[in-house]
């Protein structure tokens, strides 16, 4: 198991997608069962939606 920020995670696997990303997602820290050499682009992508939706904050107006 390796733990990285997902900043290094899409530095390496796919840097474009890095402007998609707000500053507190790119520094939540993910943990790859196979390492970070295993990660493939779809990958990336359900790891990275994963990410997003944590950070989501729902506002509600009354």
């Amino acid at each position: 198991m390796q733990q990285v920020p997902l900043e290094n995670l899409v530095q390496t696997v796919s840097p474009k997608w890095i402007h998609l990303l707000k500053e507190e997602e790119l520094s939540q820290w993910v943990v790859l069962r196979n390492g970070i050499q295993q990660v493939n682009e779809d990958d990336l992508m359900e790891i990275v939606g994963a990410v997003i939706q944590e950070h989501q904050k729902t506002i509600f107006y009354q």
